[in-house]
């Protein structure tokens, strides 16, 4: 159980930490933690904890807790799991109300580990712990020196503008080193490990008001509250990135519908994360090239500049260019001929990509970068660079330099790519502060990114306004479910009629002589439906038949469906046969991980085959809603080809809305098909023709 009060910032900013573990022993690995937080000039008082008195660093070793005299704000724990539940209890009764665990030994190793991870979740709510960890490397905040990973920390570390979240320490460990690498400052590290009470929606919350937090990265294994996590991010006014690992799980569930069929864990991971605005990564060198463009001034437009060095670059940049959706405007003819009188040979005709392969002078470069920054049409720059050290080594460096300063001056993102010995990169990497990448493709990757950063809008949890739904009716239909897990045919469609979907009027006939009197009283061709849900692939077993329209059809048919069937579900649903308008998908589900979700594809009986779908966390808006439908590949079917007219659009919007606020409302629905959607074209409206409906009736 969740405090009220998270109170996390006792976790960065302690007056004094106690280390519980430590010993004179050199490979004790509690004198690694006492270690880092002296080498990083931790501003507060630190005290070791033992079982055998002595010294550390010349810190006196406490044999317990209650030797100490005075309040302690922090205790760091690294010793074997089995002492663990003690040393809570006694941080409790010391009064200690934040605790990091560093020790392995609980629910990762398996079923041997839980009891004592429950005997922690005991004592930690007993004592209103609050609690990182088991089996992580702490927590690090470079503002203050507070540096608790048992493992030895680089000293290159600096401060500066990225925080950390990081499931495994192994893992927030490479980014660490990355970072140094690529001299981008670390403010903030968790090591979250198991997530026993403090998760990561805890910790991305504290991070999204950090004054010191510009730019998040987080890695997971798993969400322990996906929605909880996209309604953070949502709203957080810092760019966060995602590298969600333990990506091709199977299922557990059976799949009653379309819907379930279709749903795959990693393509809704996808499609949550980038509703929230989030950007997922799915390696650690992208993560990277993404932090080092996010360093930079935002990418406000898609007009760009590309400098380049080389020809073959320089196409290969604008092939890049043009699949990320950026610009190359022209250059001006004076301007283009001010670089040309600099060339030796005149061989080169020059245009945006601009190559400067017969241009020797880089203090000219400098003026050109200039140029292209001042312009009022150009949004951002790729300069791309090629040298040998020892020949141009200085002057290279020297233009980076200036580059570095021009960003600074005009604030708009200039990604560098350099070609040059290895070594020779990383000196660059070390003593620059804009970001060097090593191929164009790379850049303007990160480009892309900065600038859908600088384009991201806030909508997620707001809904569009329409009619509200009787949920009372609603709820007294999934009630008459009682000892079903489905809703017949019928039942829901009088459910989808409650949320304002247009249903054609339809009848239900257990006799022949019913059924053709019910042809009779639509006076025209009709659509004959199994009224069972539950049976199987029913188009495949002859259970759905349409365009029927003649009284000796309408018995062969019913005789049909007698043979197929058992006569307690012999009730066919007959209703008239829509015959024009494209047929679509709108489906959703209760997730474990994501709560509601709401589905959109195009329909029939090969939504399954072709898995053309997109997944939206309901309730959603109208601007979600356009972009379910135009991130389908189908899309163009529905906005009209070969000179058809294009479908309802506006009708699909509205539709999707309503079905996002049913499943929001109703979380007894498990699973729900609506397939087939008959969309008529433009401004003429879509109708629910066929609704499969899974229901947990002891929630309803």
């Amino acid at each position: 159980m969740k405090k009220q009060d998270d109170g996390l910032n006792t976790f960065f900013y302690p007056a004094n930490v106690a280390v519980i573990g430590v010993s004179p022993e050199p490979n004790n690995l509690g004198r690694n933690i006492v270690k880092n937080l002296l080498n990083f000039e931790y501003k507060g008082e630190i005290l070791t904890v033992g079982i055998k008195e002595g010294v550390a660093f010349g810190q006196r070793i406490y044999r317990s807790l209650d030797q100490i005299d005075h309040s302690v704000d922090l205790a760091v724990v690294l010793t074997p799991s089995k002492t663990i539940p003690s040393i809570l209890e006694a941080c409790g009764r010391k009064g200690i109300k934040r605790v990091i665990i560093e020790s392995g030994g609980f629910s990762e190793t398996g079923q041997a580990g839980l009891p004592l991870e429950k005997a922690c979740v005991e004592l930690v709510e007993r004592y209103e712990i609050r609690l990182i960890g088991p089996n992580g490397i702490g927590v690090t905040n470079m503002e203050n020196g507070l540096v608790l990973p048992f493992w030895p920390m680089r000293e290159d570390l600096s401060l500066g503008p990225v925080s950390i979240l990081a499931q495994s320490g192994g893992v927030g460990l490479s980014y660490l080193g990355f970072l140094s690498e690529e001299n981008i400052g670390l403010n903030k590290f968790v090591s979250m490990g198991n997530k026993l009470d403090v998760d990561e929606n805890d910790l991305l919350a504290y991070l999204t008001r950090d004054k010191g937090t510009e730019i998040i990265l987080v890695h997971l294994e798993g969400f322990t509250n996906g929605r909880k996590f996209v309604e953070i991010a949502a709203q957080s006014t810092k760019p966060i990135l995602v590298h969600k690992a333990n990506r091709f799980q199977d299922s557990a569930g059976i799949a009653h519908s379309h819907t379930a069929a279709l749903f795959a864990d990693d393509r809704l991971v996808d499609q949550a994360l980038e509703q929230a605005g989030c950007f997922r990564v799915n390696t650690m060198a992208e993560a990277i090239d993404y932090v080092k463009i996010l360093t930079q001034p935002p990418l406000k437009g898609n007009r760009l500049a590309v400098v380049s060095r080389s020809g073959g670059h320089a196409v290969i940049a604008a092939d890049a260019c043009a699949h990320y959706g950026f610009r190359l405007p022209p250059f001006p003819k004076e301007f283009l001929e001010s670089i040309e009188s600099r060339f030796r040979a005149n061989v080169i005709h020059l245009q945006n990509p601009l190559d400067l392969g017969d241009l020797f002078d880089l203090a000219f470069y400098e003026s050109i970068v200039e140029e292209m920054l001042k312009r009022n049409d150009v949004d951002g720059l790729l300069l791309g660079h090629g040298y040998r050290r020892g020949f141009e080594q200085e002057t290279s460096r020297n233009l980076i330099t200036k580059v570095e300063q021009l960003v600074a001056q005009y604030q708009k993102p200039v990604a560098v790519v350099i070609f040059a010995e290895t070594v020779e990169i990383d000196y660059l990497k070390r003593h620059s502060k804009i970001p060097i990448f090593s191929a164009p493709e790379n850049a303007m990757r990160a480009m892309h990114l900065s600038r859908l950063w600088a384009s991201r809008a806030n909508d997620i949890g707001k809904t569009d306004a329409f009619e509200k739904a009787d949920i009372g009716k609603a709820k007294d239909i999934l009630q008459n479910a009682e000892g079903r897990d489905y809703l017949f045919l019928h039942e829901s469609l009088e459910l989808l009629k409650e949320y304002g979907f247009p249903v054609p009027e339809y009848h239900l006939a257990q006799s022949i002589e019913a059924a053709v009197e019910a042809w009779r009283a639509v006076d025209g061709p009709v659509a004959m439906k199994i009224n069972r849900p539950h049976i199987s692939h029913k188009t495949d077993r002859g259970l759905v038949r349409l365009g029927i329209n003649s009284a000796e059809e309408i018995s062969a048919t019913f005789q049909a469906f007698q043979n197929e069937t058992s006569a307690e579900d012999l009730e066919i649903l007959i209703q008239p046969f829509v015959a024009s308008g494209r047929e679509v998908i709108l489906g959703g589900k209760q997730d474990d991980v994501f709560g509601p979700v709401v589905l959109f594809g195009l329909g029939g009986i090969f939504v399954e085959t072709l898995e053309d779908v997109a997944w939206r966390l309901a309730p959603i808006r109208r601007t979600d809603a356009r972009a379910m439908m135009n991130q389908i590949k189908g899309r163009k079917i529905l906005s009209g080809s070969r000179g058809e007219d294009p479908c309802d659009m506006d009708a699909l919007e509205d539709l999707l809305i309503r079905l996002s606020r049913m499943l929001a409302d109703l979380p007894a629905i498990q699973e729900i098909d609506i397939n087939p959607v008959k969309v008529a074209t433009m401004g003429r409206g879509a109708q629910a023709l066929d609704a499969r409906i899974v229901v947990k009736t002891a929630t309803a």
